[in-house]
């Protein structure tokens, strides 16, 4: 056999191999009894969060019939998360369950630390049988099923919550500038009512974020995607893209829109009733209802999905952090999805979304007002969002799960910046970008 067939055989071997190891793996017959599960997790601890899952996991422990002890660990948010993740890669030292987007459990997936949790999810004694998985939203869970090369259907981690990136619109503004009273029906609307906020003595235009979150929720407005999973392939020149784009120069050359520097200005200055639109994380609505409160803002204002391009429709980026297994021994391995297999149980989600103000993974639950006990998310807030995620009208994404996306992402406020500044044209910051992510994506999605 030549050198060059040798090689290529030992690559198409080794990027198979890292992540379809598990393949023939079987627990029946396994026996997770008294294992311990260590589990780091990025819910600060002051937060209602951190302790409605201590309160779950005390639960777990004193429950359960294998004598398994879960042990929760704050490792900080999910950048200090990765940084740990890539030292216990490493050193060996893994933990059984970490938190992380798809993206970076993806990452670790190339690594050959990950347990496909369809082996799990689909065995015969220890899965969820068919008819439970029937109560379980697998648009929001298959985020975490990676269907291109090298993964090739393997489920690399499991959501325990979402929440989404969503519009806010003050109804009061908007019909003082003389429109009508509503949430803008498309983009073309959104960019009148911002331009006319931006040339008015009372309020101004569209706190723009240069984020990639906020860039990605835009493209996905005009219809785009910066990833084409059939041509396998980032696709930052497409027309879609360059759309977002060259709207976002155009509300800033045109007084329509503004830049801030300050992290989460954008929804503090609409908190305030200083402009009519925003945009960030449900997650965040409670900040924005103190913000309100504090500065006696009595404006009426909802939440909606995004405004989308003539003939796109309503559209909504989908957040869904996430649990990864990591390899272990079988027992281990069996005993953390235990633990996971409990906290998508019903009454854990019913606990957990009624606690935290985050939407759950499964379809049978009703949080009621008496459940909810979050105190800082209004429950009609609440009720506001869960309508815009089961809105069938309204079309939902999400980023790219690929270990690439973390890098990538990393450039996209860089080019917006630079196209915004007048640096460069959209076009050609999008090729240059383009051809970056490709380079990555060949480098980092093997």
């Amino acid at each position: 056999m030549n050198r060059f067939l040798l090689a290529l055989l030992m690559l198409l071997t080794l990027g198979l191999g890292l992540v379809q190891a598990q393949g023939d793996m079987s627990y029946e017959g396994v026996d997770p009894s008294g294992q311990t599960v260590v589990y780091w997790h990025q819910y600060s601890d002051d937060s209602s969060q951190a302790e409605t899952m201590e309160a779950l996991v005390a639960d777990f422990n004193s429950s359960n019939e294998y004598g398994i002890t879960v042990e929760t660990i704050h490792q900080g948010s999910y950048g200090p998360i990765q940084d740990l993740m890539n030292t216990a890669i490493l050193s060996g030292e893994l933990p059984n369950l970490v938190a992380g987007y798809a993206n970076a459990v993806a990452g670790w997936a190339n690594e050959g630390v990950v347990v496909d949790i369809n082996l799990l999810l689909n065995s015969p004694h220890w899965g969820i049988a068919a008819d439970e998985q029937a109560n379980l939203n697998f648009n929001l869970l298959n985020v975490n099923q990676l269907d291109f090369p090298p993964f090739y259907g393997m489920r690399v981690a499991w959501a325990n919550q979402n929440s989404l990136n969503v519009f806010y619109t003050n109804l009061d503004i908007v019909e003082a500038l003389g429109f009508e009273r509503r949430v803008p029906a498309t983009l073309a609307e959104f960019e009148e009512i911002a331009c006319a906020a931006g040339a008015s003595d009372t309020v101004q235009g569209y706190p723009l974020d240069t984020g990639t979150s906020h860039f990605e929720s835009f493209v996905a407005a005009h219809g785009g995607a910066i990833f084409d999973g059939d041509a396998d392939s980032y696709i930052f020149e497409s027309v879609e893209v360059l759309a977002a784009l060259e709207m976002f120069t155009r509300m800033l050359e045109n007084d329509c829109a503004y830049l801030f520097a300050e992290r989460y200005q954008n929804t503090g200055d609409f908190a305030i009733g200083l402009t009519p639109f925003a945009a960030g994380s449900s997650a965040g609505i409670p900040f924005i209802t103190w913000d309100a409160a504090t500065a006696e803002m009595t404006d009426e204002w909802v939440v909606s999905a995004f405004p989308g391009a003539e003939g796109v429709g309503a559209t909504i980026q989908l957040f869904v952090p996430s649990q990864a297994i990591l390899t272990a021994t079988p027992e281990a391995e069996l005993a953390t999805w235990l633990f996971v297999k409990y906290l998508a149980g019903k009454e854990a989600q019913l606990a957990w979304s009624g606690a935290t103000g985050y939407f759950s993974i499964r379809n049978d639950i009703e949080v009621t007002e008496a459940d909810f006990t979050e105190p800082r998310m209004p429950y009609a807030r609440f009720i506001e969002v869960s309508g815009i995620l089961s809105d069938e009208s309204v079309s939902v994404y999400s980023s790219p799960g690929l270990p690439s996306y973390s890098a990538v992402r990393g450039l996209v406020p860089n080019v917006i910046a630079e196209v915004v500044n007048g640096d460069a044209a959209p076009a050609d910051a999008l090729a240059e970008l383009n051809s970056e992510a490709a380079e990555l994506h060949d480098e980092l999605d093997v």
